[in-house]
């Protein structure tokens, strides 16, 4: 059996995530700060801790064996102008969402290598892509995450390793609901009105992406359809920024 680590993984996109792995038969891990409120597998971890990272998988391999798919899922968010963006607020995101995701990579890319086969996916964003007001630190992350996969993908291709990115629109999960407020705040809008107006507007298809649809797109990236698919940023955004 396959063990799968998910970081961020005890709700939204992740819980997802494990719950479809583990019906595909994956044994599947979350690595997250907080514990699931639902039975799965857990180990916790801060990415942002070498240290930590290396316990973690230390943990997942004494528990469940060694690790060969990892998905890197950690996300927040937080919103305010570029002249008036808190430092420690800058410092947070860029640790979790792009300094984790270099973490939880290089501790398990040698069991990868030594396996002969391993899949890497990275939860990126469309905002990996294109930019949207007071996500200076998301945005910057985002991007920092897919130009980190597409050196991994060169290197990590003749060990049978894929390196790929999911860059999913705006998700209904509690993070974005989050979000849908401050952007009301900020803009003085409705909430209704920041999600068909601001959210929503640049998508041709007017719909919030859901977390069993990005789980879904895991999936296909681990199977064997996916063998030779590596070094892509893939977007789930109803259209949002195509051709970037």
């Amino acid at each position: 059996m396959k063990v799968a680590v998910v970081t961020g993984g005890s709700s939204g996109i992740g819980l997802a995530i494990i719950h479809q792995l583990t019906a595909q038969g994956f044994k599947a891990i979350s690595w997250d700060i907080n514990p699931p409120k639902e039975d799965v597998p857990f180990v916790r971890c801060d990415v942002t801790s070498e240290e930590a990272v290396k316990a973690a998988l230390s943990q997942t391999q004494s528990q469940y064996g060694e690790p060969t798919i990892l998905i890197n899922n950690c996300g927040l968010q937080f919103l305010s102008p570029v002249d008036e963006f808190p430092l420690e607020k800058w410092n947070q995101l860029i640790s979790i969402l792009l300094t984790g995701t270099f973490l939880c990579s290089k501790v398990m890319i040698p069991g990868m290598k030594k396996n002969g086969w391993g899949r890497i996916i990275n939860v990126s964003s469309i905002h990996g892509k294109v930019a949207s007001p007071y996500k200076a630190a998301y945005v910057a992350a985002k991007h920092g995450v897919l130009g980190l996969s597409k050196v991994m993908a060169l290197e990590l291709g003749e060990f049978n390793i894929t390196v790929n990115s999911i860059c999913p629109g705006f998700v209904d999960t509690p993070l974005m609901r989050q979000q849908l407020s401050k952007q009301a705040e900020l803009n003085q809008m409705t909430e209704a009105d920041v999600a068909s107006e601001i959210m929503l507007k640049p998508a041709c298809i007017k719909k919030f992406t859901t977390t069993e649809q990005v789980a879904g797109m895991v999936n296909y990236f681990i199977s064997d359809a996916a063998a030779t698919i590596t070094g892509e940023a893939f977007s789930m955004s109803g259209g949002w920024g195509m051709g970037q």
